[in-house]
């Protein structure tokens, strides 16, 4: 093993002393080299270093610019939720008090349904006074109103009175039952959107659902109890859409 070794090392040496020949792949060797510049290797090397320390320069401000606009970002998503929250908030609050307003139209209508209802029951109670009255030789609304229903002339010459007619009390009837099945529909599409009267007439008086527009001495009745309910009051769920205007009971 040592003998091989000895013969690979002076093989390598004869390598080394002998005098090759450049491969041909490398071309002619230059005629001329050029100068090495010290002062120029110098300068190029400080020129490269500023440039080096300018683009780290640029680079950390960009990391920067980035770190900031990384920042801004994050905030922003930790923002989004409490964002999106508000503004489910507003648009929920302006679609209630868009629905409410038109709530508050439909009791306008309510209002005036229950109007003409009580308007036809005591016309109904009229019409029932005047046929029941004594006869008359003077003839009143009814009765005129009756026989011209009936095609009678209103210069009869008989002085007793003639009955009124049963057509005038159907019409009455009928517009009655008109206008509250109208109201009884609109009270009950009010009550699919959770909106009921609230109960006032003979209850103890509620500051928080209704408003006491005027008192009446009953000594037959408790002190505050609603007596008459002048404007019905309506609830919109656990809110009061409007507060019912009555008139209590005092003992004073």
């Amino acid at each position: 093993m040592t003998n091989d070794k000895e013969v690979l090392f002076t093989k390598f040496l004869d390598y080394l002393q002998s005098e090759q020949l450049p491969p041909e792949y490398l071309g002619e060797p230059p005629s001329s080299a050029n100068i090495f510049d010290t002062y120029q290797m110098v300068a190029e090397w400080t020129a490269l270093r500023h440039e080096i320390k300018q683009q780290g320069k640029l680079l950390h401000s960009t990391q920067d610019t980035l770190m900031q606009a990384l920042a801004v970002t994050r905030s922003d998503q930790e923002q989004m939720p409490m964002r999106l929250e508000e503004i489910q908030k507003q648009a929920l609050d302006k679609f209630e008090r868009q629905q409410e307003k038109f709530l508050k139209d439909l009791l306008s209508i309510m209002d005036a349904l229950d109007q003409a209802c009580t308007y036809w029951q005591e016309e109904l109670e009229a019409l029932s006074t005047t046929s029941n009255s004594e006869p008359a030789t003077q003839k009143g609304f009814w009765e005129k109103l009756g026989d011209w229903i009936n095609g009678n002339s209103t210069q009869s010459s008989e002085p007793e009175k003639l009955p009124i007619s049963e057509s005038l009390t159907e019409i009455f009837t009928s517009n009655q039952q008109g206008v509250e099945l109208i109201r009884r529909s609109l009270l009950e599409i009010l009550k699919q959107r959770r909106v009921v009267p609230i109960p006032a007439q003979g209850k103890p008086f509620d500051s928080q659902t209704m408003y006491a527009v005027g008192r009446e001495s009953r000594a037959e009745m408790a002190d505050n109890t609603v007596i008459q309910e002048v404007v019905r009051g309506y609830l919109w769920g656990d809110k009061v859409l409007r507060e019912a205007q009555v008139i209590v009971a005092t003992q004073k």
